[in-house]
């Protein structure tokens, strides 16, 4: 197939190759292009260099059961001033829940979670993983350009902890999925199976194993409750979701590494409000309450133990 003609066609609007546009957000764009097997085109304002390290890592996730879409092709352009990096993927069936999840969604969540942990930790050793920023020095970075705030107290106090700091500095460090919200876990439903897929593997992080299930619960079931269901929070169960993991959990580490996810979102979308003086600060706090609260949340399930306290 020409990938390149897939990739024309979309930025010119060919009628010969029809597309639909899925997704468009500040910098990355998708289109679903409507062919007989059809194909996602991503476009990100950004030139990235990555690619080749994304394409394998994910073919080698996929598997034989598409757990994940595979990059059939990348490039990077320039159009005007702007850097452009483009991919031609295949296409994940099924669509996001926006609802909080039943236990029935849930336990397929979590199982397909843990499958992607043992896959990304597999292929972690078999790929170059320098393309792929450690979320420690992401946290360590990000603070230090943050105006004084709840988020960068919050930032600073984790990086004070010896637990936290003993946990990001294990040897076994594997790629993880850094961005398990909702938008991003794809379910296809019948009456009697749920199959579980996921999509959009920026960003890729890496850290230690068990930070992959602490951002599953921070990002995708404690932001699910906050977004769609923050009247009813008792319905987001920290130890019944820990029974669902295969293995055994440390509830106090991984109540410390859930802060992990909304600390570095907050710290990054920090950076942004602050370099647009103008923002709409009614958007800015749609943003960044869910955000803080999902700390609140995660401090007080853990009776503050996370912090020392």
């Amino acid at each position: 197939m020409d990938y390149k003609k897939i990739v024309e066609a979309v930025f010119h609007d060919d009628p010969t190759l029809p597309s639909t546009l899925i997704y468009d957000y500040g910098i990355t764009r998708v289109y679903k292009i409507n062919t007989s097997e059809p194909l996602i085109v991503r476009i990100v304002k950004d030139d990235t260099a990555s690619y080749q390290f994304q394409a394998t890592l994910l073919d080698a996730v996929a598997g034989q059961d598409n757990l994940t879409a595979r990059i059939l092709y990348w490039e990077t352009r320039s159009i005007g001033n702007q850097a452009y990096g483009i991919q031609v993927q295949t296409y994940i069936p099924g669509k996001p829940i926006e609802h909080y999840p039943n236990g029935k969604q849930s336990r397929a969540i979590i199982k397909t979670i843990y499958e992607l942990q043992q896959r990304l930790c597999a292929a972690s050793s078999k790929v170059a993983t320098n393309s792929v920023q450690n979320i420690h020095n992401i946290i360590k970075e990000r603070y230090s350009l943050v105006p004084d705030c709840p988020i960068k107290e919050s930032a600073a106090r984790l990086l004070e902890q010896k637990r936290y700091l003993k946990l990001m500095s294990q040897p076994e460090q594997c790629v993880i999925h850094g961005d398990l919200w909702y938008k991003n876990i794809h379910l296809e439903q019948t009456e009697n199976q749920i199959k579980v897929r996921l999509i959009d593997f920026e960003p890729l992080i890496s850290g230690p194993n068990i930070l992959q299930p602490a951002i599953l619960f921070s990002s995708y079931f404690l932001l699910s409750a906050l977004l769609f269901e923050s009247d009813r929070l008792y319905l987001f169960n920290m130890d019944e979701l820990f029974s669902y993991w295969p293995e055994s959990l440390n509830k106090d580490d991984i109540l410390l590494m859930m802060l992990v996810f909304p600390v570095a979102l907050s710290l990054l979308k920090e950076i942004r409000f602050s370099k647009s003086p103008d923002a709409d600060p009614e958007i800015r706090q749609l943003t960044m309450d869910p955000l803080e609260k999902s700390i609140q949340i995660i401090r007080k399930i853990s009776g503050l133990k996370v912090f020392g306290c």
